[in-house]
């Protein structure tokens, strides 16, 4: 064989294994391309659903349904009008994503600054408080205990901080209750017959040692001092002397 057959008969079977190896990897160069979901499945893409003014619950089940992930739940201020509801998402509605792709939601948590009414709260049990609170949709941040002499034990002596009608959500509103008092009551202020009717729930006894002439009428009948002082400690049975104020007395009524 010379060598011009040899060189023919290379090139014939170089064009062969050549043409072969293109009908091999044809389809591979050109077939459709796939795409690959979050879930490692192979998939054709989908369309984002449009979520916004569903609850959160539905925009989950609607997110799902569409074989997509609930990646996110985000919060943000708004109006009453479209509280609880999804007011924004990523990606947008109509969007071709892999089956599996993730998408978050934004939903209104409502306005910033809400009602709020701190006097209506005095004088309710804190446990009535914290549940007004949470009505107004405010959050509390705990209670400080002190003791009082007239209001009874766990009621709401103050809270804090104190603005009128309205707050931001993002300042926790504390409650100042009290421990009840647990020493001698105090009476001063009080008319006789108040301070006796506490004195007697205490299983403490009353007596009256001066009636003392004032000027001030609204102090008539009234006690002005007390001992022992209020908070110091008794035992069932012990005796509270009191000074009471009375209108009249030598000189009362000349000009």
């Amino acid at each position: 064989m010379n060598k011009a057959v040899f060189l023919l008969i290379l090139v014939v079977v170089g064009a062969g294994l050549g043409f072969l190896s293109g009908i091999i990897s044809a389809p591979m160069v050109f077939d459709t391309p796939v795409f690959i979901s979050s879930m490692g499945a192979s998939a054709v893409p989908v369309t984002v659903p449009d979520v916004q003014g569903m609850t959160r619950a539905e925009a989950q089940r609607t997110i799902e349904g569409g074989n997509l992930i609930l990646a996110g739940q985000w919060t943000e201020y708004g109006g009453f009008e479209t509280m609880g509801m999804v007011v924004r998402q990523d990606p947008l509605a109509g969007t071709q994503v892999p089956q599996g792709a993730p998408v978050n939601i934004f939903w209104n948590v409502g306005p910033l600054f809400r009602p709020f009414h701190p006097d209506s709260v005095i004088g309710l049990s804190a446990s009535r408080a914290e549940e007004k609170i949470a009505d107004w949709q405010l959050y509390t941040a705990g209670r400080t205990r002190i003791p009082h002499p007239s209001i009874p034990e766990g009621e709401v002596i103050a809270v804090a901080p104190w603005f009128a009608e309205s707050i931001s959500v993002r300042r926790p509103v504390r409650l100042l209750v009290s421990s009840g008092w647990t020493g001698v009551p105090v009476l001063v202020g009080l008319s006789v017959s108040e301070a006796e009717s506490i004195l007697v729930g205490r299983r403490l006894v009353m007596k009256i040692i001066e009636e003392r002439q004032i000027s001030d009428i609204l102090k008539q009948g009234t006690v002005l001092e007390q001992f022992p002082y209020s908070g110091e400690n008794y035992i069932s049975g012990d005796t509270v002397s009191v000074v009471t104020g009375a209108i009249g007395g030598a000189g009362w009524g000349e000009w």
